[in-house]
């Protein structure tokens, strides 16, 4: 029989199927009586195709937003899904309200999803609709096969021949990967979310686990999407290594045979049979998709051409904003939240070039990072861009000085010297992919990165406290691996972009340990000072201590870590380079700091690139933050000498982003620069000595020694340029129902939307925020000195703000 008349008779078969269905006087769900119809027809296209096809009902937890109702396999390998709603509910999703349109909004990420209620028809791939939408009947539930419309039966043809056969297309480069991915890695993230609301579930059971082991302090949202790319990159990371097949046990033996261990063993465990099952969908998707990723076309195939040339070596990097693009993608209020902001490549290679050159010149280390003894580490390295950058620069040096053939067995040498930390294990893993493959472009096939899963901030004295378990060895191998790096390794040169996150409370007030680690509170139970100290003494005998909560910042501790490890427990040579924020080169609370800086160092240069667009004077900056950066490259020669300042100097790079960046880009050498001399009193700020009357003046700091931080929103809009702005998102706030407005109020430890406060003026407390109905009266509106020379209005409310002090 023709296929088309093969087709057409399974059709009609359907539709009568479907109208005895509803005939029967069963108590039923509407779409549980199109199950069975439509799997049947699914599976006739199939036998009429040659494709064997077979079909599952998904399991909905109740009370969950839940899966499509059917799981389609063509040939063995999964294919799509299909959801059914209730005759004459129609197949069109983007008009549905309430949960239905909950559901539509996670199935968009679906790659292969069909939409029907029997007689409507929709093929969605990623939330887009594929060719026509379908109608074969006005209800084929009432009347069956008479009911249907013949001129539409072979557009259902074609709708349903293109869902059966549709395979996974991979890109070819990472960037579009990164975007293929981020979709299949939200659904599972929202599968696990759900998961962790379910009591008694597995998923649960493994974040109460391994929440504290893997996944440091992380809450119900914050595992959901370690547990999501954890998944996501160590299946890629198993493609990448040559998996075939991407189901558990082979893809978690190809990690093992990799030598990636800790890779291996969090996906054995998070997906373990039990979660494997309640998370099945997200994750069979995930597998099928990644199976299809071609390595070799998407690294262009180097490992055969033998390499690139220094240009191009330099030039090409596939995955150097992989991690990027893929939170974009993903979820792009989680880029901005976690900063994910990847250090330009024109900032990583200037710093690893001058590191470079003071390695040959100051140091005789003719081939620079590629010298035997010269080992590095990135403290931060998020997805191991400035290994890479090093990987390249010693891989050009060796092989200008020796020739190409002596690139792999040099590089292997300093792989065993390149370390990494990096403590979240998404960018974790993607470093892995990234040194990895690069390593085998550069002929080492034999030599895995020594990048750790590690906290930097974290006490090197601390050993592991984990169970002796087959499932915790390699953490706790790991861990182990870094503290010895921590306590045992020399490292000669620390570079990299470390986190900047200052926190925004008064770390007076706290009543725990909170950020900082070791570096802040040192170790329980040992008299010595923490390291911090260093840094607050000399501002607090200054009488500056209300300053220094201006200080209490992750970028802040990472160089006072680098300081003690490069300089203080070795009293030798060394060379630190980071980029962060800029604030500590002038700031009355990094006065300890420079002093630190220049007893350490015998020489500092700064770059300092400005892009400050907080400021009266905004300028671009080199990243998509606001806060203005500068480069520090500092050095010690050899053993230390406290007593004499360090010769410090000063560039300013000026300009647009892109201007700035050819700076950079063009500059092979600290000569390159306009550099200015810097005073040289202890604490004064890494500014050039000015000459003129005005910078004899005392400091109006000095003329009006008491200070004091004033008002403390810690929210910025309850403080508006009119008075008709502030009204409005008074009237948006209250438009949220009242579980939202937590988000919109922006939430902190001393504000929250159920909280009750003293009124400002008066006695009493007005209601929480969360209790207001909206039409709520509008506080009073009032002008406020927002900044020097910035007048401004405010919602004068206690509730508002941190600490109004009226």
């Amino acid at each position: 029989m023709p296929d088309d008349h093969r087709f057409e008779d399974a059709v009609r078969e359907f539709a009568d199927r479907v109208a005895a269905n509803f005939a029967t006087p069963i108590a039923a769900q509407p779409e549980d009586q199109l199950k069975a119809p439509v799997s049947e027809l699914l599976r006739a296209c199939g036998k009429a195709w040659d494709i064997e096809t077979a079909s599952r009902s998904e399991a909905r937890a109740q009370g969950d937003i839940g899966r499509p109702d059917l799981g389609l396999t063509a040939g063995g390998l999964l294919c799509g899904y299909v959801e059914l709603k209730a005759p004459g509910r129609g197949a069109r999703p983007e008009t549905f309200r309430g949960r239905d349109r909950e559901q539509w909004q996670r199935f968009q990420s679906l790659p292969n999803l069909i939409y029907t209620d029997g007689s409507e028809w929709t093929l969605y791939r990623n939330g887009k609709r594929v060719g026509e939408r379908v109608r074969i009947a006005d209800d084929v539930s009432e009347d069956g096969s008479p009911s249907l419309d013949a001129a539409t039966l072979p557009k259902l043809r074609m709708l349903l021949r293109d869902f059966l056969m549709h395979k996974p297309v991979a890109p070819n480069t990472a960037r579009g990967l990164a975007e293929f991915l981020a979709p299949l890695a939200r659904l599972l993230r929202d599968e696990v979310r759900e998961a962790l609301g379910r009591e008694g579930s597995a998923v649960r059971q493994i974040a109460d686990e391994w929440r504290d082991v893997l996944f440091a302090d992380a809450d119900a949202r914050q595992f959901a999407d370690a547990y999501a790319q954890t998944v996501t990159y160590a299946l890629l990371l198993a493609r990448f290594e040559g998996a075939e097949n991407l189901r558990q046990a082979l893809a978690v033996d190809q990690l093992r045979r990799s030598e990636h261990d800790l890779l291996a063993t969090a996906l054995d465990l998070l997906e373990n049979k039990p979660t494997g099952e309640e998370l099945s969908l997200p994750i069979e998707l995930l597998e099928r998709a990644i199976r299809e990723v071609d390595a070799r076309a998407l690294l262009g195939d180097s490992r055969r051409q033998g390499g690139f040339s220094p240009s191009e070596e330099t030039d090409r990097d596939p995955w150097l904003y992989f991690y990027e693009h893929f939170l974009g993608a993903y979820d792009a209020a989680l880029r901005q939240n976690r900063g994910v902001y990847f250090t330009p490549v024109e900032v990583v290679r200037l710093q690893v070039r001058l590191v470079g050159e003071l390695l040959r010149e100051r140091f005789g280390k003719g081939m620079g990072f590629a010298d035997e003894g010269v080992e590095v580490l990135d403290p931060a390295s998020d997805t191991g861009t400035y290994p890479l950058a090093v990987l390249q620069h010693a891989a050009e040096a060796v092989r200008r000085r020796l020739g190409s053939g002596a690139v792999p067995e040099r590089v292997r040498d300093l792989a065993g010297r390149l370390h990494a930390f990096e403590v979240l294990v998404g960018p974790y893993a993607v470093a892995q992919l990234r040194l990895t493959q690069r390593l085998r472009e550069l002929g080492v096939e034999d030599k895995n990165p020594l990048v750790y899963l590690a906290d930097t901030l974290e006490s090197p004295n601390l050993q592991s406290r984990l169970p002796d378990t087959a499932f915790y060895a390699p953490l706790t191998r790991e861990h182990e691996r870094a503290r010895q790096v921590k306590r045992e390794t020399r490292i000669f040169v620390c570079l990299g972009n470390p986190p900047y996150d200052r926190e925004q409370h008064d770390p007076l007030d706290e009543v725990e340990r909170r950020k900082g680690g070791w570096v802040r509170h040192g170790d329980k139970g040992e008299d010595a000072a923490p390291l911090l100290e260093d840094f607050l003494d000399p501002v607090r005998e200054a009488g500056g201590g209300v300053h220094l909560k201006n200080l209490y910042n992750d970028y802040v501790y990472f160089w006072r870590w680098a300081l003690w490890k490069v300089f203080d427990s070795t009293d030798n040579a060394g060379i630190v380079t980071f980029i962060t924020a800029s604030s500590y080169l002038r700031g009355p609370a990094f006065a300890g700091m420079r002093r630190k800086m220049r007893e350490v160092f015998d020489e500092l240069w700064i770059i300092d690139l400005e892009g400050d667009s907080l400021g009266t004077r905004k300028t671009e900056n080199v990243f998509a933050i606001r806060t203005p950066v500068a480069i520090a490259i500092g050095v010690r020669d050899g053993r230390p000498e406290p007593t004499r300042p360090a010769r410090v100097r000063k560039v300013r790079v000026t300009g647009s982003e892109q201007e700035k960046l050819r700076v950079l880009d063009g500059a092979e050498a600290l000569a390159d620069f306009e550099w200015r001399e810097c005073t040289e009193d202890w604490e004064s700020p890494f500014m050039p000595a000015e000459a003129g009357e005005f910078f004899g003046w005392p400091a109006l700091t000095d003329m009006f020694p008491w200070q004091h931080s004033g008002v403390q929103f810690k929210r910025t809009w309850p403080i508006g340029s009119t008075r008709k702005v502030l009204a409005a998102r008074w009237t948006a706030l209250l438009e949220h129902a009242p579980d939202g407005r937590a988000v919109m109020f922006k939430e902190t430890r001393d504000r929250t939307v159920r909280g009750e406060y003293p009124r400002l003026l008066g006695d009493g407390s007005d209601p929480p925020l969360v209790a207001l109905d909206r039409k709520a009266p509008l506080p009073e509106i009032v002008p406020y000195a927002y900044r020097s020379l910035d007048r401004q209005f405010i919602l004068r409310d206690a509730r508002l703000g941190d600490r109004s002090r009226p």
